[in-house]
């Protein structure tokens, strides 16, 4: 039964929908779905956010583009289902536990890893629900039925058997390789969890000298001199002049000039960056680790794992057992004592610093686990380039084919106790036994070593290789499920451009690795938020906006629809601006009064989807009916394409300007009255699920509240343009009016007519002939229009172009003087342009045309605008 305008609100509240539409929607089941061989499958899987998470501006934009293809998708008959779920983040998770561990005055190791892991566990069930309660509120909608976490059972299964798999290939081994190292957290790290800040720092310039005492020697520029304790070279370009003739020679290494080293030439060395020469540190530095390679140069370390300097490897003098910081401090003293030290200036650079504990990064040399990238990555890098993986916009596959060609192998082992522990056991004799479980690494210990007790390696591994696996593991691989068989691959990938190599990539990789397919073939990668001014959100400057206060202060569609409209995936660059989503609600509330208006029609509405016969209808149903057809074409186009913006501003234009600024006002006339309540709640019935995908919350309250079939708007057919009658010839004819309409308009405005009065107006007798629109341009312009004046006859432009405002003749002689003004302006700047010699000899001969046409239009402008002007005074 449908509502009457006394049951509802003046205004649209969206805090009196939004939770209640939610609720419904998840206990009917609505985001739910099973596979479905008879529907083509449009499945996404969700990007798990972290269980330490809280939803933020980056979210506003990609998550929100998902839940639009996915609803979009649902309307259109596919078996649609957007795979939700929660990544473990092992270290972020590990980071926030240890902070709660030292308020209460005690330690991970203190607490020990069995009950530590039971308190990571409850933390994870009783704060990992928050940003799924934030997504809810937003209007997300995943099948949340089918939530997993990184730490199920299910996906931990799937990461051992990948694993073993691996190791059991070759192309998982142990080695003792550079690493990214926070001292803080005390544990790897990887790229992406490295944020490049800039800081002010020194940059001392030294001299290695050639013999003790001597004044001779070579300059080095440095940042980090504690790290000079380790150095095993100098290197320099072979092509440089300044010291082609000491490659080969040997250098002392200062403070404590115990050891000497050799001059080598290396082709990586800048030659024209600070004094040409560089110190070779391998242990602490990923470019001289490189160098140190390809010389076969050894590479004690001098730092340990809390960032103290220690002398197991090498002998460093009285810095052992210092910090960094402190050494660094103590050998600038000692050079600067004896004259060793050239320079020290300021120097501000990116330091690498740990995003989870802000920890400045040490590279280490260290014992770790690695995968072989090359085998996996070449059939990745051919999925690309033979078209079978897409990226939108193009321009990141090249990111993508980049980092494949270059790739290096991957470190996936970490220092943090809650994660995926290793599969893998040593026997007291170092031997390593790697599997699936403990039980079947035991029964391979007694086979090879006759029973011997074993000892877990207590390591985890990295986040990225369980989240590499998501899109199979979800859907229950290994096993043989349903879901993968029909949902396998998925159909897109909607992620942000920093993860491309970190996880868009290893996802390729390992789905071709282990399902001989790439696991989607579109990448859509969504653009970066800033604010107003093109400035990244950051707390520092103090412009970070939490999308939920926007929700808050104007509800969850207004938010969506003001994030889409500015949503240009090529540009690749959002400046949010808040005033978006006050339009929105303001838009929201311009649906609601059209609403409102179709149920206070004293003619009741016919049954849903009903129209008129077409002999029966209006200029003004035929000129929506044809705008609505456009609207479902663009819009479906739009949406097919990723143009989320487009298809937004769409929506936005048709509901806005043209159903409720137009047609509504069309249906005021008397001549409206037999037709304008079933016109007008078919098209508010198709515009709504027009604006499902985008705004979900008022498109259902709307939708539910006028004639419809079917329970809900979520699971109604998407507009379909063939069941919409269109009249070209008709929405011209309105659209004349239209423009008409807003000239005359202007013209009341010009002239200082009340806008809301009736105005009189005289027209010639050629709009005798058109009725319907005569019609309605008394109506929109709110004229009186006098009897025709002269012969009848002549085109409806004509006819319209002749309605003039009555106003007196003064008013309108100021006006049309001024008028003649600007155009002869305009005349005498394109005249001045056209005679420019300069100009119409280097410009393109298109432009030089379309200057030409622009000039001839003014000249006849002004030209009916001085007739006009001369008539009026002769007559005056």
């Amino acid at each position: 039964m449908n509502a009457h305008t006394s049951d509802l609100p003046k205004n649209y509240e969206p805090s009196a929908v939004e939770a209640r539409l939610y609720e419904r929607w998840e206990a009917a089941g609505y985001f739910h779905d099973e596979p479905d061989p008879a529907r083509p499958p449009f499945v996404i899987p969700m990007p798990p956010p972290n269980v330490t998470g809280r939803a933020h501006l980056g979210h506003g934009s990609t998550y929100t583009a998902m839940d639009v293809l996915v609803r979009y998708h649902r309307m259109l008959g596919e078996n649609a289902d957007w795979l939700p779920g929660l990544d473990h983040a092992a270290i972020a998770t590990e980071a926030v536990l240890i902070k709660a561990l030292k308020r209460e005055g005690t330690t991970r190791d203190a607490l020990g890893r069995e009950k530590y892991l039971e308190r990571a566990w409850e933390w994870a069930r009783e704060y990992g629900g928050t940003i799924n309660r934030q997504f809810r509120a937003i209007g997300f909608g995943p099948d949340w039925e089918r939530a997993r976490f990184t730490m199920d059972e299910g996906l931990s299964a799937a990461v051992r058997r990948v694993f073993v798999s691996l190791y059991d290939e070759g192309l998982i081994y142990r080695g003792k390789r550079l690493i990214n190292w926070d001292p803080k957290a005390k544990t790897t790290i990887s790229d992406a969890e490295i944020e490049h800040v800039e800081r002010d720092a020194h940059l001392w310039r030294i001299r290695y000298p050639f013999a003790a005492g001597s004044p001779e020697g070579i300059e080095v520029a440095t940042t980090r001199p504690e790290t000079m304790l380790g150095d095993v070279a100098i290197a320099v370009h072979p092509d440089d002049e300044r010291y082609r003739s000491l490659i080969g020679t040997s250098v002392l290494v200062p403070p404590l000039l115990a050891r000497a080293i050799p001059i080598l030439a290396d082709a990586s060395v800048d030659a024209a960056f600070g004094t040409g020469a560089v110190k070779v540190t391998p242990a602490h530095d990923a470019t001289d680790y490189e160098i140190g390679l390809r010389h076969g140069l050894p590479m004690p370390s001098v730092l340990d794992a809390d960032a103290t300097v220690t002398g197991e490897e090498i002998d460093v003098g009285p810095y052992a057992g210092l910090d960094r910081f402190e050494a660094r401090a103590r050998i600038v003293d000692a050079l600067r004592a004896s004259g060793l030290l050239i320079a020290e200036e300021p120097y501000r650079h990116a330091v690498a610093t740990s995003s989870r504990s802000g920890e400045i990064v040490e590279p280490l040399l260290s014992e770790q686990w690695f995968v072989t990238m090359k085998p996996l990555a070449e059939p990745a890098l051919a999925a690309y380039r033979d078209g079978r993986v897409r990226f939108v916009p193009e321009r990141y596959g090249r990111t993508y084919e980049s980092w494949l060609e270059n790739i290096r192998d991957w470190n996936i082992s970490r220092q943090v106790w809650w994660g995926h522990q290793l599969p893998v056991w040593y026997a007291p004799d170092g031997a390593i036994v790697v599997a699936e479980t403990e039980e079947a690494a035991v029964a391979i210990a007694r086979e090879r070593h006759g029973g011997a007790a074993l000892t877990q390696d207590p390591d985890t591994l990295d986040t990225w290789f369980s989240s590499a696996l998501w899109p199979f593991s979800i859907l229950g691989w290994p096993a043989e499920t349903a879901e993968l068989d029909h949902w396998y691959p998925s159909q897109v990938m909607v992620t942000g451009g920093d993860i491309i190599f970190l996880w868009v990539a290893r996802m390729v990789m390992f789905g071709l690795k282990y399902t001989g397919e790439v696991p989607f073939p579109d990448v859509l990668v969504t653009p970066t938020i800033y604010d107003a001014q093109g400035r990244k959100m950051s707390k520092s400057l103090g412009n970070a906006i939490d999308p939920m206060d926007l929700v808050e202060r104007y509800g969850a569609d207004a938010f969506r629809m003001g994030m889409l409209r500015q949503l240009r995936i090529e540009a690749q660059e959002v400046r949010l601006q808040e005033t978006r989503c006050e339009e929105a609600r303001n838009f929201n509330n311009k649906i609601w009064n059209a609403t409102r208006y179709l149920l206070a029609l004293p003619e009741p509405a016919p049954r849903a989807l009903t129209l008129p016969p077409v002999a029966a209808m209006t200029l003004a149903d035929r000129w929506i009916l044809t705008r609505l057809n456009d609207a479902i074409v663009d819009v479906s186009a739009s949406l097919d394409a990723y143009d989320f913006g487009a298809a937004a501003e769409k929506v936005w234009s048709f509901v806005w300007y043209e159903l409720c600024d137009w047609y509504v006002e069309a249906t005021k006339t008397e001549a409206a009255v037999p037709t304008r309540a079933a016109v007008l709640s078919f098209v508010l019935n198709n515009a709504m699920r027009l604006l499902h995908p985008i705004a979900p919350f008022v498109s259902e309250e709307v939708w539910l509240t006028i004639p419809h079939d079917g329970a809900t708007v979520m699971t109604a057919a998407w507009p379909d343009p063939e069941e919409v009658p269109i009249d070209r010839e008709a929405a011209a004819r309105f659209d004349a009016v239209r423009e008409r309409v807003e000239a005359l308009r202007n013209e009341r405005a010009e002239n200082q007519i009340d806008p809301r009065a009736t105005a009189d107006a005289s027209a010639s007798s050629a709009l005798d002939a058109f009725p319907r629109e005569r019609d309605l341009l008394a109506a929109f312009a709110r004229l009186r229009i006098a009897a025709g004046e002269g012969a009848a006859g002549g085109s409806l432009d004509e006819a319209l172009r002749s309605v003039r405002v009555a106003v007196s003749a003064a008013a309108r002689r100021d006006r049309l003087r001024k008028e003649a003004g600007r155009l002869a302006s305009e005349v005498e700047r394109g005249e001045k342009k056209l005679a420019n010699e300069q100009f119409v000899g280097k410009a393109a001969p298109d432009v030089v045309a379309k200057e030409r046409a622009k000039l001839e239009d003014y000249r006849n402008e002004l030209a009916g605008v001085r007739a006009e002007l001369a008539a009026l005074e002769e007559n005056g």
